[in-house]
């Protein structure tokens, strides 16, 4: 009866965990695509381009790209709590310095800080299901973890901006900090400690480790293929419902910002839905590299839909981006795929490795649209003095996106075909 008890709270102890998380994974998300659901306010309030206000986006995406791999051994080393507690603090504060900053490289700066901040929140959640739950349940709790944190997008659409406008974008992104104080404190009284066994004890023998870990991952061709299919499913979502989405709406179809970031935010609401089903589909039909395929070549179709075709109502606009969004959750099988060929002591590094190389991807692209939009402005600046994109700017900037979408496409039929491949010893 004792053991029972006893097996019962550790079942529960295990759920909060998980919940807790995954509640930081959800804020930091709003954090994530702040900037783009304020672009007309950022842009007004210090005089941005398009290129500079691209590194907003893009310096989030590298500090957190760049701090995956090193995050996993932090996280083996010293344990979820200590790592998250840490990351909560560093987002207030970037968060913070974000509502405060007077001039652009103290706002550029906030956006490092949550970059290096937000990048625990999802591999934490993954570590919890990894250590506490049997392999039945474990799928289901990755794809609810990051279907629960795409709703913290959601949140950062429509009512972020409504803040905004009743109170202004300095005190709304300041509500927004003093929402991750709560979430700090929940996190400090709640959050268990981790089992030693499950943590790696330090040694001078682990930065060799580390280092014959990482070749073994670069020297896999399977495992870069999958890690640049990544990209190209991810990237769409990365590009336009972080950053430039409310922008190009609002100029393309004549919105309002408010409508416009809730149309945006669509495709996180995809994103969510596309995380559980297409995962499930494709392990139950064993469909996994042809899902990967048929998901590569529906963005392609729907991204140029969104881009080339005509004028949509928001209804069908939203239609359009939710399953966009969908699509897009096949970023989840690559990561299966990847996991497919790694070693049972590389397991971590490799998925570091393509989340890695997915952040960059998206980061890059983010800035280099900036870039392509301030080299195509034609001169015409509005009343406030801020630059002017046309439509024409922002469909011949994004053609980039087709263009590597196009050749992810090509790439995916070089995935071998679909059969159980075991984890190597």
């Amino acid at each position: 009866m004792v053991s029972l008890s006893k097996n019962k709270n550790t079942i529960y102890m295990a759920y909060l965990g998980w919940f807790i998380v995954t509640l930081f994974y959800f804020y930091q998300y709003i954090l994530r695509v702040a900037p783009g659901v304020l672009v007309t306010d950022l842009r007004f309030a210090f005089r941005l381009t398009a290129d500079e206000f691209a590194t907003l986006g893009s310096y989030y995406l590298y500090a957190y790209a760049l701090f995956q791999i090193p995050l996993g051994f932090i996280v083996d080393c010293v344990g979820v709590r200590k790592t998250v507690l840490a990351s909560i603090t560093l987002c207030i504060a970037g968060a913070y310095l974000f509502s405060t900053s007077q001039v652009f490289w103290t706002l550029q700066l906030s956006r490092i800080m949550v970059g290096l901040g937000s990048a625990c929140a999802f591999m934490c959640a993954l570590k919890l299901v990894v250590d506490s739950f049997p392999m039945g349940k474990r799928g289901f709790l990755m794809g609810a973890t990051l279907t629960l944190g795409t709703v913290g997008a959601l949140v950062a659409g429509k009512p972020l901006a409504l803040l905004s406008e009743a109170v202004g974008f300095r005190q709304a992104i300041n509500d927004v900090a003093i929402l991750g104080l709560f979430i700090l404190i929940i996190t400090f009284v709640l959050l268990p400690k981790p089992k030693k066994e499950n943590l790696i004890p330090l040694t001078k023998a682990l930065p060799k480790h580390l280092w014959a870990s990482l070749l073994d991952v670069f020297k896999s061709r399977p495992i870069m293929l999958y890690a640049i299919l990544a990209v190209a499913v991810y990237t769409p979502l990365s590009v336009l419902a972080d950053l430039w989405g409310v922008a190009f709406l609002m100029q393309k179809y004549a919105l309002g910002r408010v409508d416009a970031a809730k149309i945006s935010m669509m495709m996180y609401l995809g994103l969510g839905i596309g995380c559980l089903t297409l995962p499930w589909l494709s392990e139950k039909y064993h469909y996994l590299n042809r899902s990967i395929r048929l998901s590569a070549c529906a963005v392609l179709v729907l991204f140029g839909l969104l881009l080339y075709g005509p004028i949509l109502s928001q209804s069908m606009l939203m239609v359009l981006l939710t399953l966009l969004g969908i699509f897009c959750g096949a970023e989840m099988l690559c990561f299966t795929g990847a996991g497919q060929y790694t070693h049972t002591y590389n397991v971590g590094i490799t998925l570091g490795v393509v989340n890695t190389l997915n952040m960059l991807g998206g980061g890059l692209l983010q800035q280099l649209i900036g870039f392509g939009l301030d080299q195509f402005w034609d001169g015409k600046v509005d009343e406030a003095g801020l630059r002017m994109y046309t439509t024409a700017n922002y469909t011949l900037v994004l053609s980039i996106l087709m263009i590597v979408i196009t050749i992810c496409c090509l790439l995916s039929l070089r995935l071998p075909k679909d059969s159980v491949v075991k984890n190597k010893d």
